[in-house]
């Protein structure tokens, strides 16, 4: 596997978790979006945005598996309608620039109607129209597998799409609910895109052929290493102030001096504190944080494991960790106030979030010794007892007593792998704040720490298929219409389950009724059922909401950290 990693957690926990506390002193606080807002009157009309891109990509089609790049998307939500706008608290509200409406007009069969802005159109002269979304669905539905789409999530519950009583209204009949149908058809793709698969997978992947954004592409300069976007001449909407949006080809240990060298204006710092020591003092630049994203820390567990199936031990690992320990060390350079997260379907400040997490949340030695000892797992009195290998046992340490188990030896040391990919200080961190604490009295567990290639880690260990863990950690994404994509993460026989045996059946249920559940209320209700259930059985271990930072041009205004919101490119500029 991959190199155990030996620390001084086993010797000195307490003044390593401090050290690591202490240098991550908070450097200023947050909101809920960071952006620089100004008014447009206060902007320059013209100049070029730089914004940094790792690679040049290699699809352009966000809807093609692979153009699925935070990038690539944040690219194209320049020159693809989007239907949808989100507000800072993830309210959605209908984008006017593509439709007057979009509703849900019947239950039974799940209908809904779609009225078009007839002024929508690509740029090539065609209107945005009902063989738009008939394309979209031929392309994401399913049904022909040599679509290399991304997911067909949503789409295959779709039984047909017609024209409605004008030219402007699309009718979407559902075959089976679909709870969070809006966000369906964004982006939306032009029908010339999703004819055939041949044209799906191949024709934009050197670049896209149409627009029906404020920006337009333009050109790309391999040799500058640059991707150039225009105002699109045919865009009905408010007129971008920006003539230019740039994207210049760097690789990550590049762009700091890039930033610095005014070769790009925008550079996002999450999860990057050596960036931001050194950009914090620099009166050119803004450091914009946001207290919560999308994105969200965990440690998953892995309950095929013939320990980690026992409700019990699972938690006692839950009640034997202080997570704002693992929040502060991780997050606190970014943020004065950093979230742990208490539940993993809704954000704070989304209208369905609640704590769903009990007393779950807080650590709790005493308790966790308690269900330990429950579960067979007791403390070594004698170090000259043997063990389940024939070596001493160590004072402390926890080792099986309990009744014949499956996989489990009698006297076996309650020894535990965490998995962490190299090169990743975040995730180093997590493992031997994990490590100090699992080590210490009263717990006593044996927690081994192992160093694999980053570019192995969710390849050959980290995944559903092969689980070559038993714990890892690693972050998940929330969207805005979270339900039914957190339901894929914890649906028993989800390939996207990396806890497996921790559902029960009647979870499993539960977790299906949300998903299927239509009413917005009955729907927050069931989701956060679902969540209180996952705490109580141990699924994984959530820690915290990863801050959104960023670092811009002081005189850039209108971008930075969105956190839940979303861009408004036409607002985008520079200060006079």
């Amino acid at each position: 596997m991959g190199q155990v990693k030996k620390s001084a957690l086993f010797s000195t926990p307490f003044l390593v978790l401090t050290s690591l506390l202490l240098a991550s002193t908070p450097a200023f606080s947050s909101e809920l979006t960071s952006i620089n807002a100004q008014p447009v009157s206060k902007l320059k009309t013209g100049g070029t945005l730089l914004l940094p891109i790792i690679h040049e990509p290699t699809q352009f089609n966000p809807w093609h598996r692979d153009g699925n790049d935070p990038d690539i998307n944040r690219m194209m939500s320049a020159s693809l309608p989007m239907l949808l706008n989100s507000d800072d608290q993830g309210k959605l509200t209908v984008n006017k620039n593509y439709i007057s409406s979009f509703t849900q007009t019947r239950s039974s069969p799940q209908t809904l109607r779609i009225v078009l802005n007839p002024k929508a159109a690509w740029s090539d002269g065609k209107k945005i129209a009902l063989a738009d979304f008939v394309g979209m669905l031929r392309a994401l539905g399913g049904k022909n597998p040599n679509y290399e789409i991304l997911s067909s999530e949503g789409y295959s519950n779709i039984k047909s799409i017609s024209a409605g009583k004008s030219a402007n209204e699309v009718i979407i009949t559902m075959s089976k609910p679909y709870s969070d149908w809006q966000e369906l058809f964004t982006p939306l793709l032009p029908a010339s895109l999703t004819q055939d698969p041949a044209t799906f997978n191949g024709t934009w992947r050197a670049k896209p052929l149409v627009s029906a954004g404020p920006f337009l592409f333009d050109s790309i300069d391999r040799e500058q290493g640059s991707i150039s976007w225009i105002r699109n001449p045919k865009w009905w909407g408010t007129k971008p102030l920006l003539d230019n949006v740039t994207y210049r080809i760097l690789p990550t240990e590049s762009q700091l001096a890039a930033l610095t060298n005014d070769e790009i204006n925008y550079l996002d710092v999450t999860d990057n504190a050596a960036v931001i020591r050194q950009v914090r003092n620099n009166p050119k630049f803004t450091i914009n944080a946001v207290a919560s994203s999308e994105k969200w820390e965990q440690i998953a567990i892995n309950s095929k494991n013939a320990i980690l199936s026992d409700l019990a031990v699972r938690q006692a690992l839950v009640l034997s960790l202080n997570r704002e320990a693992l929040t502060q060390v991780n997050t606190g350079l970014f943020v004065s106030a950093p979230l742990p997260k208490n539940n993993r379907i809704f954000a704070v400040g989304q209208a369905c979030y609640k704590d769903t997490s009990g007393n779950w949340s807080r650590q709790n030695i005493a308790k966790a010794d308690q269900l330990l000892d429950q579960a067979g797992w007791t403390p070594a009195t004698n170090n000259q007892e043997k063990d389940a290998s024939g070596k001493n046992k160590v004072v402390g340490m926890r080792y099986y007593s309990g009744p014949a188990k499956p996989g489990v030896l009698p006297h076996q040391q309650l020894t535990l792998r965490f998995l962490y990919p190299s090169g990743n200080q975040v995730r180093e961190n997590t493992a031997l704040l994990t490590q100090a604490m699992l080590r210490a009295k009263p717990i006593g567990i044996d927690l081994q720490l192992i160093e694999v290639p980053a570019d192995d880690y969710f390849v050959k260990y980290v995944n559903p298929t092969t689980l070559g863990f038993d714990l890892a950690s690693f972050s998940w994404s929330s969207s805005i219409l979270p339900v039914t994509g957190a339901m894929n993460l914890y649906a028993k026989a989800s390939t996207q389950n990396f806890s497996k045996d921790s559902i029960p059946t009647k979870l499993d249920a539960l977790i299906k009724k949300a998903r299927a559940e239509l009413n917005p209320t009955a729907r927050c209700t069931l989701a956060n059922q679902v969540d209180t259930e996952l705490w109580e059985n141990a699924f994984n271990i959530p820690l915290y909401s990863w801050p959104a930072a960023s670092v811009t041009m002081k005189s850039l205004a209108n971008f930075g950290s969105f956190g839940l919101a979303t861009i408004d490119w036409t607002k985008v500029g520079f200060t006079k």
